[in-house]
């Protein structure tokens, strides 16, 4: 967890210091987590375990595809509840990381 803690620091340092590369794209996002499974038709007893969270996300790369990369700082508009703010446990605030490859098909 440690390093992990230590890439998240380091990314953060070179996005927002002096060498900061500017992202292609940037802009509100509401996002919602929970699994397929959890509601109907996959299950007769559906829960209400999901969050819907919202977003200021910043995505670099897949321009007209390829690598990307998307870094999201967000809130949790779910109730907290035992120490989970909706799905995920700990506080409101949220950060998320996506990194991939986008295939262009048209």
């Amino acid at each position: 967890m440690r390093k992990l803690s230590a890439a998240v620091a380091a990314c953060l340092f070179l996005l927002l210091g002096g060498c900061a590369v500017l992202p292609d794209y940037i802009g509100p996002e509401l996002e919602h987590l929970s699994h397929a499974t959890q509601h109907e038709p996959f299950t007769s007893h559906p829960t209400n375990y999901g969050s819907e969270v919202f977003n200021i996300t910043a995505e670099w790369g897949a321009l007209d595809g390829g690598p990307y990369a998307e870094l999201s700082e967000g809130i949790d508009l779910d109730p907290c509840r035992g120490g989970a703010c909706g799905e995920i446990a700990g506080p409101r605030e949220q950060f998320h990381a996506r990194f991939g490859w986008r295939f262009r098909i048209r």
